[in-house]
């Protein structure tokens, strides 16, 4: 029995030890990816009652850059991905609001907006496109919808159906989004256009002008040691506008130190002396073998007529050299281009053709004895196994063209059509040709280009990057990392980031530095931060944290607050100074030091008079004074204002409900609509994870 005791005692122990362990893990790995067991590990972002899942997000990603590469075009995978969870939140918020709203496509308005006589704008293209690649004898929804269906019927291969219907399926889905997507805003853009009040209030504010004499004293010149001025003045002037720096997620204050990867001083002689013994080379050996062995060069050749040489200093070179020699032609920064002419021969240009071509089972030999010079080659298609076309000019001298192709179209007789058969991949293919015009040879030239790009050595990346390093070492707090850059020859730069940033500041694919910042304690300073393209290093220290407000000790706030509460202490002043100390307007004009002036105040207009934008207070004050009343003095934003009315000007335009409403429209009403996101959020925030997705960074 006591070993029993013993036995139970011990498996209580190690029961409890087990637990504490398991318990540690989950804390451990909870504190730091924060994803794993607790919440949704799947969830990229949230907002408004629903979530954007990984798998829905992974896949958007991958459909939109596949998009841009084909496309060609550079972009940012870190903007890239910020754009898809945006725009996959806004496609669940509108499903949900459709949802809650009732809005509806009806089988038969997808029917109609697909197969019926104005098919729905978003399925014109899919439409014309189908219909002209199978042949279709009419563009229509509804016989595309018809051949998908009977494929035979329409000289289509069966597999062809079902390969169509998933076509049809995604164009249907498209269809229906972008239909309620228009119901929807229908709605939203009711609530942006105007009323009869609004319509008629435009029209009174816009007719009515007040002419005015007056006198506006600027506070440039009062010193700032004249008015009592504090801290707690700028914490009230951000009191008074607080809803304007509301942030709709937390949002970090740092300061970061960016260091592009570049070629030093000694790179650039490095590079200048390789690309003169370059030359010394190209012009003593035949071709490019100078550069043959230094794969630092880049060697391309193209064969070209002078009028296709778009690139003037190329062209002057080709004019002005004699082939064998090689020159610079171009330095942009650190990038050479060297020219050299190979050859000079003659060849044609281009020629225009006719062709014809056909499934093997097709016999173009009969085909042949039908052509005269006259027939229209393009009349033989049949949209199945026949395709021609006629009147194609084409390059006879263009890269990868076949060479007996090229021999046999430049010595063909004009106008009369040939059967040319030849074999690839010991297949034969045959087509039918027909020279209908051919340009006079030219003089064609060979030429090679040579670029050279002067990149950063390794001892420089090595310099870069100990100088940093050791600077981040011995500046390890915020404090000393902003005091001590300028003397350590750094430029310090600010930015305010969150987890919705692409990136931080112009630092390219920098989002990864993005989740340092965003996981670091405030006051931390980074260990040295470096691209994967080696284009630049970064350090980076977290200044402050803000939670819903960027307060009035944000840096870009404070420069901004303390110039307009200043500004509102100098204007107050000068209203004491002047309140009562004239009874007219020559009377302030002393006084104040300025001149009179006369000016028409509309109050709809943005600028006023010299006096400048935004002085909301001083215009409504003018629109409601009465005629021949001396007003003031005033404060302004950038002054102090005296005025007297001394004319109501009213627009004796007629009062149409119709033109005042559009002008209201275009004013106040769809042009200021936020963006759907923005719309459909109202006050709730984005809760962006997408940062959890992403692998830390470190030394």
């Amino acid at each position: 029995m006591a070993t029993l005791e013993k036995i139970r005692k011990k498996s209580a122990l190690l029961f409890i030890i087990i637990i504490v362990a398991l318990l540690a893990f989950i804390l451990g790995d909870f504190l730091t990816s924060g994803r794993t067991y607790f919440g949704h590990p799947t969830t990229v972002a949230k907002a408004g009652g629903v979530t954007v899942e990984f798998q829905d997000y992974q896949q958007r990603l991958a459909q939109a850059g596949e998009q841009l590469r084909n496309q060609g075009r550079d972009y940012s995978s870190d903007m890239l991905t910020q754009t898809v969870i945006q725009g996959l939140l806004t496609e669940k918020l509108l499903n949900k609001e459709y949802e809650d709203l009732g809005i509806k496509v009806t089988d038969q308005e997808l029917t109609d907006a697909l197969t019926g006589s104005a098919p729905h704008p978003a399925a014109q293209q899919m439409i014309y496109y189908l219909s002209q690649q199978l042949g279709l004898p009419e563009i229509s929804g509804a016989v595309v919808f018809d051949a998908i269906q009977n494929p035979a019927k329409y000289g289509l291969p069966a597999e062809a159906g079902q390969q169509l219907r998933s076509i049809w399926a995604d164009q249907e889905k498209n269809v229906e989004a972008s239909m309620l997507n228009q119901k929807f805003m229908g709605l939203i853009n009711g609530l942006y256009t105007y009323n009869k009040l609004d319509a008629k209030a435009y029209y009174d504010d816009n007719a009515v002008a007040r002419h005015i004499a007056y006198v506006n004293r600027d506070i440039a010149g009062i010193p700032d040691e004249e008015i009592e001025f504090s801290d707690a003045d700028v914490k009230a002037y951000w009191e008074s506008e607080k809803e304007n720096y509301r942030i709709p997620e937390e949002t970090r204050e740092i300061q970061y130190i960016y260091v592009p990867i570049e070629p030093s001083r000694a790179d650039r002689i490095e590079g200048q002396n390789a690309v003169e013994n370059a030359l010394v080379a190209l012009n003593e050996k035949p071709g490019t073998e100078g550069v043959a062995a230094d794969t630092r060069f880049a060697v391309s050749t193209e064969r070209v007529p002078l009028s296709a040489i778009r690139d003037n200093n190329l062209s002057k070179f080709v004019k002005e050299t004699p082939a064998g020699t090689a020159s610079i032609i171009s330095r942009e920064a650190d990038s050479y281009t060297i020219a050299k002419v190979l050859e000079t021969s003659t060849g044609i240009d281009s020629i225009n053709i006719s062709m014809i071509q056909a499934a093997p089972e097709v016999n173009l030999d009969s085909i042949l004895s039908t052509i005269t010079p006259s027939t229209a080659l393009a009349s033989y298609s049949n949209g199945s196994n026949i395709a021609a076309q006629d009147s194609v000019w084409t390059s006879l001298e263009a890269n990868g063209i076949d060479t007996k192709l090229r021999n046999t179209l430049a010595n063909a007789t004009i106008g009369k059509a040939f059967v040319y058969t030849d074999s690839i991949q010991g297949n034969a293919v045959s087509a039918i040709y027909r020279v209908n015009k051919r340009n006079s040879p030219k003089d064609f030239y060979e030429i090679a280009l040579i670029e050279y790009t002067v990149d950063p050595s390794q001892q420089t990346l090595t310099d870069l990057t100990t100088a940093l390093r050791t600077y981040v070492s011995n500046n390890s707090s915020v404090d000393e990392f902003e005091k001590n850059a300028t003397d350590a020859g750094y430029s310090l730069l600010s930015d305010q980031i969150s987890n919705s940033s692409t990136g931080i500041g112009n630092a390219r694919e920098s989002r990864r530095f993005v989740k340092w910042a965003m996981d670091a304690k405030k006051g931390q300073v980074s260990p040295l931060l470096q691209d994967d393209r080696q284009s630049y290093l970064l350090a980076v220290a977290v200044k402050d944290i803000y939670k819903d407000y960027l307060p009035y000790t944000s840096p870009a706030v404070n420069t901004r607050l303390t110039t307009l509460a200043r500004n509102a202490k100098k204007a107050e002043k000068l209203v004491a100074d002047y309140a009562g100390k004239a009874n007219d307007i020559e009377g302030y004009s002393k006084i104040m030091g300025a001149e009179v002036a006369e000016g028409n105040v509309n109050i709809t207009t943005p600028t006023l008079l010299n006096i400048g934008i935004g002085e909301s207070a001083l215009q409504g004050a003018i629109a409601a004074a009465p005629q021949g009343k001396l007003v003031g003095p005033l404060k302004g934003n950038r002054g102090v204002m005296v005025f007297e009315v001394k004319q109501i000007d009213t627009d004796n335009r007629p009062y149409n409900e119709a033109e005042y409403g559009n002008r209201f429209n275009s004013t106040f009403g769809l042009a200021r609509r936020p963006n759907t996101l923005v719309l459909l959020l109202g006050s709730d925030k984005i809760d962006n994870r997408s940062l959890n997705f992403i692998q830390g960074v470190g030394e």
